[in-house]
């Protein structure tokens, strides 16, 4: 997993008419992960709601931690919803 570098697939969606919160913009994200892989893992996640974001990497200067997180550690599958409201990167550890 590390040291391949694969292009991350991106879903973005839009959802309209209804309030969401981290645990509703989790489940959709990994609806459509399952969708794209029959086996992941949630690597990394942010919340633009709360501003918050897991892992915190504050070290990291040149963009946000919880992303150069996910991108070194094999992220291949990114569901960002509302334009980056919640964006959650996931791994296929299809085998």
């Amino acid at each position: 997993m590390h040291g391949e570098h694969q292009v991350m697939q991106q879903v973005n969606i839009v959802i309209d008419g209804i309030p969401l919160d981290i645990e509703q913009a989790n489940a959709l994200a990994e609806q459509v992960a399952a969708h794209l892989a029959s086996d992941f893992l949630l690597l990394a996640w942010y919340d633009g709601q709360r501003q918050e974001e897991h892992p915190s990497m504050p070290e990291c200067q040149h963009k946000p931690g919880w992303l150069a997180y996910a991108e070194g550690h094999g992220g291949n599958i990114r569901v960002r919803i509302n334009e980056g409201q919640f964006d959650f990167i996931f791994v296929s550890i299809d085998v």
